[in-house]
């Protein structure tokens, strides 16, 4: 399940599907388009229902992606479950210019994104 909503200071997306790379890529892209539209700079994912764990490569591509699809946007905060700490995507984002945050606490992420 997918949620989308555009809230007054940034898109908020829930989805707790399978970590299939393809299908993350296809929702990075839909959400950007969301963001576009409603002409919002941040970005709030909560992904800590997310089924599975990416491998380390496919954690590459989803940064890759990430970078390529949220360009223009001022933050993208990720909330992951808390067994992942390594945050390799965000290290791949924020090096290519993405200002990112990869986080297990909902708190810690919207407070991220008001600063």
């Amino acid at each position: 399940m997918k949620t989308i909503e555009v809230l007054d200071k940034y898109v908020s997306v829930y989805y707790d599907g399978t970590n299939d790379v393809n299908i993350l890529m296809s929702l990075m892209e839909e959400i950007a388009d969301v963001c576009k539209k409603e002409n919002k700079k941040k970005l709030l994912i909560d992904l800590r229902e997310m089924t599975g764990e990416p491998k380390f490569m496919d954690r590459f591509r989803l940064g890759i992606t990430a970078v390529r699809v949220f360009r223009g946007l001022s933050k993208v905060a990720l909330v992951y479950k808390k067994v992942e700490s390594n945050r390799f995507a965000e290290t791949v984002a924020v090096n290519r210019g993405l200002p990112t945050r990869i986080t297990h606490d909902m708190d810690e992420a919207k407070r991220w994104l008001d600063e």
